[in-house]
């Protein structure tokens, strides 16, 4: 069973829920339901069921934190020393884990080594001497600098038994430091033998491989925080700004979704038309909206009281975009199942001009805007994630959901507002899916803008746009993706003339880890348990063929592991004319930093 953050409310559900009313009581006894949560809580304990090989996988998991322990300090005792060397088997047989050769980049800043497979093939052959390892381990900490910014992380995302005391895993590596700037780190892949003598004991390391290498170095600074620099008057920092969404959670009316989860929606827009971008953030349910005015000088002023948008409700999907053709940025807000219109005066002072409300109460969680039928206004579409509240709404099947709300398209018509056409144009189909965001791009360059629709728990779509009227392609294309899609972005990244697609997704190592084990789900449809698996396998860059398909070279180009990824962005970062990619991730870690 494969439990995370947002699935664990799912399995609740199904343990504690309604199921068939006859066999239910009105409320059960509060014994009865603290059993129901001890049984779903020791799933979580991988030696309390009846999988061994997560068993082993928990004992090595204890022995790769120790090792890791050992590096961050150093190996700066023999209490340290003991406990890193205490990891390996005395006879284990280890290979260069920092290769020289390979591939060499080198763009203004930044310095990256990659070795391919082939490249790591053709390292001179023959297993080391055995005991190696007391040699070979401070090799891995050579030239990552010094101090206390040294980050080590292992994780599992295979494991193989070759024996009932032998097994073999694969292994993410992380190592990376920085200093006054300069930063280095290094990524790789081992596989990783292993001896136990019981699923009861902490394993040895007989044997570790190297399957994949790059590091990438810098002497400068690629990013500076500046958020205080920035925002200069600390009535406007404090409270609302200086504390995360867990500091808020539980002091704040529990109406709306829940701040924790940290949906809220920005945008990017000149709005009193200085020809300085200005932006706004809708904060948790419960706290004010902020429009940040930008001065010459780069500061900020808050101004979303004057501008009559400092609204205290979850504000999710937001946009700063001319509607009325006025050339202002006028304001878009998804407020709950209600799009609020504002209308920019054009001095950055707005007037909520129309609310365009859902028929259904499911929440609008994300805007896109396009003119795409070519009547030379933008129209709306806006995405809906699940009928009632994040957490209760549970997808069904989880690999391939349709039993989430509607979206819709909602066409400008002027002076005479809003129409939702999304029925008229082709767009009901396929719109029962929990979606997270969406795109308008000109993907076949036929001169009309298609729709691509990033949807969580199973296929998105790919709406082609012939004169007005749209079919989902995502099929043929070869861009369902289906997974946790909760983000997508466009470029010609390979600058052959045609746009590419990028998607965010999750990489779960342990889903990797057990979806691929002949076991799991061996009673099911090979088509469902590969929807799962593929749920586990993180991000996909779809590469146009120029001819209406595209194909998945996310492993390729390395881009595939990007954690728990929401959005993701293509962006010139340094000005190499090529487009980079920007991935936000990670899900509700508090203080946990070692999360991989």
């Amino acid at each position: 069973m494969i439990l995370s953050p947002s699935r664990i409310v799912i399995g609740i559900f199904w343990l504690l829920g309604p199921g068939p009313a006859s066999a239910q009581p009105t409320s059960a006894p509060a014994e009865e339901l603290q059993n129901r949560v001890d049984a779903l809580t020791a799933l979580a304990n991988p030696t309390k069921d009846d999988w061994p090989t997560e068993a082993w996988q928990s004992r090595a998991k204890h022995r790769l934190q120790d090792l890791a322990e050992a590096m961050i300090q150093r190996f700066n005792s023999k209490e340290l020393l003991d406990k890193g060397l205490g990891c390996f088997s005395p006879d284990a047989r280890i290979a260069n884990l920092r290769p020289a050769g390979g591939q060499v980049s080198e763009v203004p800043g930044w310095r990256v080594r990659r070795l391919a497979l082939a490249d790591i093939a053709a390292l001179p052959s023959g297993p080391p001497e055995a005991g190696s390892h007391f040699i070979r381990l401070p090799e891995l900490l050579k030239g990552l600098g010094s101090g206390p910014a040294l980050h080590v992380v292992f994780k599992i995302i295979s494991i193989s038994p070759l024996s009932n005391q032998r097994f073999t895993t694969t292994v993410l590596v992380e190592i990376a430091s920085g200093h006054e700037g300069a930063a280095i780190q290094r990524n790789a892949t081992w596989d990783v033998d292993w001896l136990g003598e019981s699923t009861t004991a902490d394993p040895l390391i007989t044997g570790i491989r190297l399957t994949r290498y790059e590091e990438a170095t810098t002497n400068q600074p690629t990013f500076v925080d500046a958020t205080r620099a920035v925002i200069t008057d600390a009535a406007t920092w404090h409270p609302h700004l200086s504390h995360g969404s867990d500091y808020w959670h539980g002091r704040l009316d529990a109406i709306g979704e829940m701040n924790l989860m940290g949906h809220e929606g920005l945008a990017i827009g000149d709005v009193n038309g200085d020809g300085l971008d200005d932006l706004y953030v809708a904060l948790g349910n419960g706290l004010p909206n902020k429009l940040f005015i930008q001065q010459i000088d780069g500061t900020v002023h808050e101004t979303a009281h004057q501008a009559g948008v400092d609204w205290l409700d979850a504000t999710k999907g937001v946009l700063l975009v001319d509607l009325d053709n006025d050339g202002d940025q006028d304001l878009l807000c998804a407020i709950g199942p209600t799009i609020v219109y504002c209308q920019n005066d054009g001095s950055g002072r707005f007037t909520p001009t129309r609310s365009l409300k859902a028929g259904s109460p499911a929440s609008f969680y994300s805007l896109a805007v396009a003119d795409y039928d070519q009547d030379g206004d933008l129209d709306i579409y806006a995405c809906r994630y699940v009928k009632q509240r994040y957490g209760l709404s549970v997808p069904m099947p989880l690999q391939d959901a349709n039993n989430g709300p509607s979206n819709h398209l909602l066409r400008n018509d002027g002076p005479e507002g809003f129409v939702d056409v999304t029925r008229v144009v082709g767009l009901g189909v396929n719109n029962r899916r929990f979606s997270l965001s969406a795109t308008w791009i000109d993907y076949d360059q036929d001169g009309d803008v298609d729709l691509y629709v990033a949807n969580d728990f199973g296929r998105n779509n790919l709406y082609r746009n012939d004169e007005g009227r749209f079919t989902d392609v995502a099929d043929q294309a070869g861009v369902e993706d289906q997974a946790a899609g909760m983000g997508v972005t466009w470029s010609d990244f390979d600058l052959d003339g045609d746009f590419d697609l990028y998607v965010s997704n999750m990489y779960s190592s342990a889903g990797r880890r057990i979806a691929t084990q002949q076991r799991f789900m061996a009673n099911d449809a090979p088509d469902d348990r590969l929807g799962v698996y593929r749920h586990s396998l993180g991000n996909t860059l779809l590469v146009n063929a120029g001819d209406g398909s595209f194909g998945d070279h996310s492993d390729d180009a390395g881009v595939r592991m990007g954690r728990w990824a929401w959005g993701s962005l293509f962006a010139d970062i340094n000005n190499d004319a090529f487009d980079d990619l920007i991935v936000p991730n990670g899900f509700l870690t508090n203080d946990y930093k070692d999360d991989l």
